[in-house]
């Protein structure tokens, strides 16, 4: 009896979604958005987390990643690129003075600091760059479509964009400065830098903006704060995290900004801001209006973009969150996480785990 109230049920929702998937093509350009957006919600109701792959035996690990599901693992001077079941896909051994591993948004690069050569890879290890710089390099970063390098001196600071050709389009060097952070815009003719200043006995935090050919385009003081992370909007509006507030900034000026306490994490997803701060989920548009704001009972220490999701990892939690609302939650031992489109990677004490979204 129960099987068939289940089979029974199920049928019906077989039918809605097909009588509603029907209805699309009759329907306004607006109403057909309307329908799509419920066909989503029905839809993902129907989803749940389960683990895919498990194993223990992928030896010493001295970071990993995961890119469009492919793992990423560095041991030894030494990069291999995995499937997700593990399987080998090739391998790579580095004989560099001063190796290192940097994971970015789009590729991977393994470079040596001692003397600036640096191999970009893809998430299948095929080389798509090889830098040569011929100097110490302090650090790397990827910034949309730029690669910017950092270099550091006893008594001076550089920093270094080179544009998707690997032309050099920024150079901006300070003198007894201590850079904080940086970062570009999409196509680079607009830049950041934040300094730490002491003097005077007085913290504060100076980030210039830079445009083309150099040009120092405004400069921004901020007193007893430490400027954590800042990037573009695609209106070139900037978004600028300090350990204590908030900023949005357009042209030069602070429009407006926000108080946060024990602040974790920053997202920043289309035209909306997720801050991770104490026990709450903060999402702010770019008006600083709040959307929604949720409780945690957990507590979590990063955002990761999950497909159109959000997904919130702490030591010993995972939780998937949708629509403002807890979708899925795991409870493990988790020293890093990481999301693709559809799967996480969870690299726990003493194994790694792959879970993957999929229909019930």
């Amino acid at each position: 009896m129960e099987r068939d109230k289940r089979n029974s049920f199920k049928g019906f929702k077989i039918f809605l979604l097909i009588f509603l998937a029907i209805s699309l093509f009759f329907l306004k350009e607006d109403n057909q958005r309307k329908l799509m957006a419920f066909l989503d919600s029905f839809v993902a109701k129907e989803k749940i987390l389960k683990l895919k792959y498990s194993y223990n035996d992928m030896g010493d690990i001295e970071s990993v990643n995961f890119y469009d599901g492919n793992i990423v693992k560095w041991t030894n001077n030494k990069i291999s690129f995995l499937n997700s079941d593990g399987s080998l896909i090739l391998e790579k051994e580095f004989d560099f003075f001063e190796p290192e591993i940097y994971y970015g948004e789009k590729y991977i690069y393994v470079l040596d600091k001692a003397t600036g050569d640096i191999y970009s890879f893809d998430s299948k290890g095929n080389t798509i760059h090889r830098y040569q710089l011929n100097k110490e390099v302090y650090n790397i970063k990827e910034s949309h479509e730029n690669f910017i390098y950092h270099v550091k001196l006893p008594n001076m600071e550089t920093i270094s964009v080179l544009d998707k050709d690997k032309v050099l389009i920024g150079n901006y060097s300070y003198d007894d400065k201590n850079i904080l952070t940086y970062n570009t815009n999409k196509d680079g003719s607009k830049s950041l830098v934040a300094l730490l200043n002491l003097d005077e006995g007085i913290l504060k935090s100076h980030v210039d903006i830079y445009g083309i050919n150099n040009e120092r385009l405004d400069t921004l003081d901020f007193v007893g704060e430490i400027v954590l992370y800042f990037d573009f909007t695609q209106k070139e509006e900037i978004i600028l995290l300090t350990d204590r507030n908030l900023y949005f900034i357009s042209d030069g000026k602070i429009m407006w900004k926000k108080q946060f306490d024990l602040i974790r994490d920053i997202y920043l997803k289309k035209d909306m801001i997720y801050i991770l701060y104490s026990n709450y989920l903060e999402v702010i548009d770019f008006s600083g209006r709040t959307q929604n704001k949720l409780g945690l009972v957990e507590e979590y220490d990063e955002i990761l973009p999950f497909g159109e999701n959000i997904l919130l990892y702490g030591h010993n939690h995972l939780v998937v969150i949708k629509d403002g609302k807890e979708m899925f939650k795991l409870i493990e031992e988790i020293e890093k996480a990481f999301a693709s489109k559809d799967e996480i990677l969870i690299l726990g004490p003493e194994d790694v785990k792959i879970y993957e979204l999929s229909n019930k």
